[in-house]
């Protein structure tokens, strides 16, 4: 099965590097100063699982001669018109693409480009970053990944979705297969839109936010305002997920926060719109009380306006 992973920074790098070094055979989609840096190097991962350092084919968008069968997509969602364009020439009739994009709203970009039979599901877990010198640097011992059909996905999906999970568990990542993929995207939008609008609005960790004296009230207004909207769109979510992530906004000594406050804070591009202005936009037209996630937006889209004009 021939795999096109989109980007070789922190996550495609990651979980592509990991599917290589099962003898997976596996192409990076990279910019010429990337595929230039592999080219010498080779792909470098740090990781509390173990280190490794391997050879990686590398292609640039104009050198795609022929369809993927799996196209894994690890892009940023500001970045995603972009990759659309850049994953097109190597989507046939029967590749199958695997978004590992937050929150939902990508998926109906990726089936209006290519067809809901060519689209499935997939979330990733990992604390990662890519280093000054092109190094995969893995933070934490978490590198979780979950996909799977989507309503839409063809029922010929399934065998490459078979064979990319036992590619991965032939390495240390957990893998699985979720039946319900669309339901098991919402529970993720659903806990890091309340991380994101409450970490990146307050500027703060968990444990700083529950040391206020509104900071659990408001945690928990917000995180009943995204499962609402979960279930308003038909995807109410399942208990274990929503007890994990009420057990993580509960721990009073904290000092987890989204990643996207690290981006805000570092004068980065962040994913606001896809994560928070999506959720607040849908909570909105549920009819339901939005918690800090109007606030939150407000205060993504001004930082975004200050570091344009900056």
């Amino acid at each position: 099965m021939k795999i096109l992973v989109l980007g070789a920074g922190a996550i495609g790098g990651y979980f592509g590097g990991r599917l290589a070094q099962a003898g997976g055979d596996v192409h990076f989609l990279v910019r010429e100063r990337r595929q230039q840096q592999l080219q010498q190097h080779g792909l470098v991962v740090r990781s509390p699982h173990g280190d490794f350092q391997l050879p990686v084919k590398t292609l640039r968008r104009e050198q795609i001669d022929a369809p993927a069968d799996l196209v894994l997509l690890a892009c940023k969602a500001y970045d995603l018109d972009d990759a659309l364009s850049s994953i097109a020439p190597a989507v046939g009739e029967h590749t199958t693409i695997v978004p590992l994009l937050n929150g939902v709203a990508h998926i109906e970009r990726l089936q209006a480009a290519f067809g809901p039979a060519r689209v499935a599901g997939g979330s990733c877990g990992i604390p990662a970053t890519l280093s000054p010198q092109g190094e995969v640097l893995q933070l934490g011992p978490m590198h979780r990944i979950v996909f799977g059909r989507l309503p839409g996905t063809a029922d010929a999906a399934q065998p490459r979705l078979e064979t990319l999970l036992s590619l991965l568990r032939a390495t240390p990542v957990s893998a699985e297969i979720d039946a319900e993929m669309m339901r098991a995207l919402w529970e993720k939008f659903v806990g890091l839109a309340t991380l994101a609008a409450m970490t990146c609005l307050m500027r703060g960790t968990v444990g700083d936010i529950l040391a206020a004296d509104d900071g659990a009230a408001l945690f928990a207004q917000t995180f009943a305002a995204c499962q609402g909207a979960a279930r308003a769109a038909g995807h109410a979510p399942r208990e274990a997920p929503m007890a994990a992530f009420q057990a993580l906004m509960s721990d009073r000594g904290s000092a987890l926060t989204a990643s996207m406050l690290r981006d805000l804070e570092g004068g980065g591009r962040t994913e606001g719109a896809h994560v928070v202005g999506d959720m607040l936009r849908r909570v909105v037209a549920a009819g339901l009380d939005p918690g800090a996630l109007r606030a939150a937006w407000c205060h993504l889209q001004v930082a975004e306006r200050r570091r344009a004009a900056a």
